[in-house]
């Protein structure tokens, strides 16, 4: 029996050259979104959990495309942040950061968020030899 995926909505903010990422208890960053509520357009889901999770609004957002991973699916949109507008830590987020491009693959970062960062020509894997 399959089981079912997860349906997330989730949220690429750029500020210039610099991407914003959250942190829960737990130390892997992660790009703000969440699940899908019943009910709830995708878009819908993507804007009320940038909101409860950095007190940004969405707008001027940019539908980037719908990626199917192994266990999830993500609705994936893109929105530039101005300098004045500050991401704030609320609900169960503690931590909201802006992080260089290049500094991603170095960092403790949901897997499924690299995947998709790599799906949208965010993050270039580099040669290992």
């Amino acid at each position: 029996m399959n089981q079912a995926r997860e349906m997330h909505a989730t949220v690429i903010c750029l500020q210039e050259s610099k991407i914003l990422l959250v942190r829960k208890e737990a130390p892997e960053w992660s790009l703000p979104g969440g699940k899908i509520d019943p009910g709830e357009t995708q878009f819908e889901a993507a804007s009320r959990e940038l909101q409860e999770e950095t007190c940004l609004q969405l707008t001027g957002a940019q539908f980037l495309g719908h990626h199917i991973l192994t266990n999830e699916e993500h609705w994936l949109y893109r929105m530039t942040v101005s300098q004045s507008a500050a991401p704030t830590p609320s609900h169960e987020i503690v931590e909201c950061r802006w992080f260089e491009v290049d500094d991603l693959t170095h960092l403790s970062l949901k897997p499924t968020n690299l995947e998709l960062l790599r799906r949208e020509g965010f993050v270039v894997e580099r040669d290992r030899n």
